[in-house]
């Protein structure tokens, strides 16, 4: 029989540990950044946290409130990782309640949802985190994008940033513009980055600079720089790892990418537009990427009943109603 233990962080720990064997290291990483959250959630909440403890209440707690906006396959995947950690330790709680799931009618895709994207926007950072997290939550760049980015793909005068591409051969060029931080995010990281050129030269004064816009820089008293790649020093291990396990939020470098998408989809802006900035080539694969869901066809059912409002009102005019 499993021993009891009296914290949280203690079982959590333990569950990881015996069970890390069976799948790979950062599975269990992330498993331990979920499984922390749930506790933390349901101890704000007023449940105990302890996995013996955990009630049916608890578990409904946590899918009708904490899990309520996320996709029907988030949700079962949560619920998956919280029922083999309950069981771990005895708790049957979950699979006695036979929960069935409505069918998900939003595609196969991922996103920050707004309190998730403002408590990212809002978290201290490192000046290399913010920029990273810049490029891609605010300018919609691919992760191989950021990394092969070049210093002289900035182009200060023109407020916009070459990005080369997917596409066939040697791939596709675009223009994509400065957000309204972008400047300032720029300065501080290029600020930063001349402080490591210098840092490295020091040492080796024969170091060439790659020349991309992002440089790692390792050991304090004989430096080592380089750019970043999707092998070995990964801006996924060097900054998207670091920050989410800190702020205890689940996302890749491709959720920001489509949350970038989604967010500009809820502005307003035209999805032409949003195709060129992302760089698909055609509309028909942004509107896949950007997942219309159930919000969405409600707003747009929304949009209808307004129209048809001014259609009886006698608010009218060929091509359309009378904007007033």
């Amino acid at each position: 029989m499993t021993t009891r233990i009296s914290t949280p962080e203690r079982c959590i720990e333990k569950y990881i540990r015996e069970n890390k064997k069976s799948s790979k290291t950062e599975t269990y990483d992330q498993y331990r950044t979920v499984l922390t959250k749930m506790a933390r959630d349901l101890e704000a909440a007023g449940f105990d946290p302890l996995p013996y403890y955990v009630t049916e209440k608890a578990v409904r707690y946590l899918l009708d409130e904490i899990w309520k906006d996320l996709e029907v396959s988030t949700r079962k995947w949560h619920t998956h990782i919280f029922s083999r950690y309950l069981r771990f330790f005895g708790n049957n709680v979950i699979v006695s309640m036979d929960i069935r799931w409505p069918q998900d009618m939003r595609p196969n895709v991922d996103w920050l949802t707004d309190p998730e994207q403002q408590k990212l926007l809002n978290a201290p950072k490192t000046i290399l985190e913010e920029a990273v997290i810049h490029f891609e939550l605010n300018l919609g760049l691919r992760i191989a994008e950021v990394c092969n980015l070049k210093l002289d793909c900035i182009n200060y005068r023109m407020r916009t940033v070459e990005v080369l591409g997917k596409g066939h051969g040697e791939g596709k060029w675009r223009s994509v513009p400065f957000s309204e931080d972008t400047e300032d995010v720029l300065r501080r990281w290029m600020e930063e980055r001349q402080r490591l050129v210098d840092r490295v030269r020091a040492f080796n004064p024969l170091w060439q600079d790659p020349g991309n816009v992002f440089i790692w820089c390792h050991y304090k008293y004989k430096p080592q720089a380089g750019a970043y790649s999707d092998r070995g020093h990964s801006l996924d291990r060097g900054v998207i790892h670091i920050v989410r396990d800190r702020l205890g939020v689940e996302f890749t470098n491709h959720t920001l990418r489509r949350t970038f998408g989604r967010t500009m989809y809820h502005a307003g802006a035209p999805i032409e537009s949003i195709s060129k900035i992302l760089g698909h080539e055609d509309i028909v694969t942004t509107l896949k990427y950007l997942g219309i869901n159930l919000d969405d066809m409600q707003a747009a059912m929304d949009l209808h009943g307004d129209y048809q409002k001014k259609i009886r009102m006698g608010i009218f005019q060929k091509g359309g109603v009378q904007r007033v």
